[in-house]
């Protein structure tokens, strides 16, 4: 009877551990399913709705401002030399001066010239009578054609041999080509001259030019007869047309030459200021925004945040110009934008949000 007892005894524990197992793989299971229906932390944060405030843009045309920097230079720069040999006998002028147009500044001695001009009259005159009776006799059967010819032959040399004296004569007296500063003088008086000798530097000032470099990325936004601003370094603002691009790049720089004409008619703008040239561009469509709300996503890049279908959505954004007061930016094909103007510290990227707009 004991050992019934102690069999019973033994099946009895068996049992109670078996149904203590069970219990703990259902109570584990049930604890599981419980951590699953759990909320997580995000997704709670999905649940909050925030508040925000929201103001409605609509795309406006802008033209953005392309600021070239560069310097101003003469229209015209020429150099004058001396066309005959001589000895300077005077001259009239002063450096820095400004003259008008055909305005004798400098006489080479013409006493040879006079001289050889003379000479060569006398001999045209005598190749004239030796034509002219050569001529007579050749239509009354006494003059042969080849000396008709050899007779014409030496009054056209003696021709042009006289017309060479009278531009010799001629280039002895110095005159400006049109009205210029005189900026450089070569000689003095008394010099004596050789053919292609330096006398003075003329220099055109009105128009004056500032030029400039344009960039390849911009060069196809400007055109010849386009307006422009000119902003000098001596604090005057001249408006003007430019009237060059070049067509070829700078090597080094990769940058295109741009020249814009101003009007010089009181020749105050000297050569060589340094200065910058405004233009305006095509106008675009884009939005004008204040600079405190543009902020940054977790890439580094810059933007603002909008609302779209009741949640906040990060708009990165292209500025083209900074006002100070705000952002011209790129619509990006947007004809409006729903953006947040408060609260948009307190959303993330794909947050719900309860929009008011600000009137």
């Amino acid at each position: 009877m004991s050992k019934l007892n102690f069999i019973f005894s033994i099946k009895k524990k068996n049992i109670f551990y078996v149904v203590l197992i069970l219990l703990i793989i259902l109570f584990s299971f049930f604890i599981g399913s419980q951590k699953n229906e759990m909320p997580t932390i995000e997704n709670i944060e999905n649940t909050i709705i925030q508040d925000v405030l929201v103001e409605k843009i609509q795309a406006k045309k802008f033209s953005k401002k392309l600021i070239l920097r560069g310097h101003t230079r003469s229209s015209r720069t020429v150099i004058i030399r001396s066309q005959v040999e001589g000895k300077i006998s005077s001259i009239n002028y002063k450096k820095g001066e400004f003259v008008d147009a055909g305005k004798q500044i400098v006489l080479i001695n013409p006493e040879d010239k006079v001289a050889k001009s003379k000479e060569m009259e006398a001999l045209l005159k005598q190749r004239k009578k030796e034509y002219e009776v050569a001529e007579k006799l050749f239509k009354n059967g006494y003059r042969s054609e080849v000396k008709l010819s050899e007779s014409r032959t030496k009054f056209e040399e003696s021709l042009a041999l006289y017309e060479k004296s009278q531009v010799e004569l001629s280039n002895t007296k110095i005159s400006i080509p049109f009205d210029s500063i005189i900026d450089k003088s070569f000689v003095e008086l008394g010099d004596y001259l050789k053919k292609g000798d330096k006398i003075i530097t003329i220099v055109d000032l009105d128009p004056i030019f500032l030029v400039a470099s344009v960039s390849e990325k911009d060069v196809n936004s400007i055109r010849v007869g386009q307006n422009g601003i000119a902003y000098l370094s001596n604090g005057k603002k001249i408006s003007g047309k430019i009237n060059y691009i070049s067509v070829s790049a700078n090597k080094k720089t990769r940058n295109f030459e741009v020249q814009l004409e101003l009007s010089n008619k009181n020749n105050r703008i000297l050569a060589g200021i340094s200065g910058e040239i405004e233009l305006s561009l095509n106008p675009v469509d884009s939005f004008f925004i204040p600079s405190s709300i543009v902020t940054l996503n977790k890439s580094g890049k810059l933007g603002v945040k909008v609302v779209e279908n009741g949640r906040a959505k990060f708009f990165p954004i292209n500025i083209l110009s900074d006002t100070g007061s705000g952002f011209w930016i790129s619509n990006n094909k947007k004809l409006e934008l729903d953006v947040i103007t408060r609260g948009q510290e307190y959303v993330l990227d794909g947050d719900l949000v309860n929009e008011s707009y600000s009137e």
